[in-house]
C-alpha cells in the first residue's frame, strides 16, 4: 500500500521546536504491520509452551532436547543437499555445527572420565564430518553424522527415561549431566 508523498510545514507560533524545512507527512504515517509479520495466536502460544517446557526440563532432558534439534536441522541440511540449495545446507550444517560444539563445550572431563573423552572425540569427529560434508559436497556424510546423533539421541533418552543418575532424572552418568 502506498500513501501520498504529501509535505507539511508548521507554523513556528504554535510549535517553537519545529523545523524550519518541510517534512514529509508519510514520515509520520504509521504503517500497518503485514499479517504475515504478526503473531499468530497458534505461534505465541507454541513459544510459550516451548518455554515452559525448556524451563522444568531436567539438565538430561535438556540434552535428549538438543539432539532432537540437531537432528531435525541435519535432515533439513540434507534436504538442501538433494534440492541444491547450498545456502540452505551451509546454514543448517553451521547450526548442526553450533549444537555439537555446545554439547561439547559442555561436557565434564572431571566427572565424566572415559565416557567425556569418548563424546568428546565423537563431537570432533562429527564437526569434521560435517565440514568435509560442505566442502566436497558429500551427503554421505551427513547421513553419517545423521546416524551417530540419533544413537547418542536414543541413548540418552533411554538414560533420561529410566530415571537412573539420581538427582532430578539428570542422566545415568556424570557425561549423561555434562555433555
Amino acid at each position: 500500500m502506498s500513501y501520498p508523498a504529501t509535505t507539511y510545514t508548521p507554523s513556528a507560533p504554535s510549535m517553537p521546536f519545529a523545523p524550519k524545512t518541510p517534512v514529509p507527512v508519510q514520515a509520520h504515517v504509521r504503517r500497518p504491520t503485514p499479517v504475515a509479520a504478526r503473531p499468530t495466536a497458534y505461534a505465541t502460544q507454541a513459544a510459550r509452551y516451548r518455554d515452559a517446557e525448556l524451563g522444568t526440563a531436567t539438565p538430561g532432558q535438556l540434552v535428549v532436547m538438543l539432539y532432537d534439534k540437531m537432528l531435525l536441522t541435519l535432515r533439513r541440511a540434507r534436504i538442501a543437499f538433494d534440492a541444491k540449495q547450498i545456502e540452505v545446507r551451509c546454514e543448517q550444517i553451521l547450526k548442526a555445527g553450533e549444537m555439537i560444539a555446545e554439547l561439547r563445550a559442555s561436557l565434564d572431563h572431571q566427572q565424566g572420565g572415559a565416557i567425556a573423552k569418548q563424546l568428546e572425540a565423537l563431537y570432533s569427529f562429527m564437526l569434521r564430518e560435517l565440514l568435509a560434508a560442505n566442502r566436497t559436497q558429500d551427503a554421505r556424510k551427513i547421513d553419517g553424522v545423521i546416524r551417530m546423533v540419533s544413537e547418542l539421541r536414543d541413548a540418552f533418552a533411554q538414560v533420561v527415561a529410566g530415571g537412573a543418575g539420581g538427582a532430578g532424572g539428570a542422566g545415568a552418568t556424570p557425561a549423561a549431566r555434562g555433555a
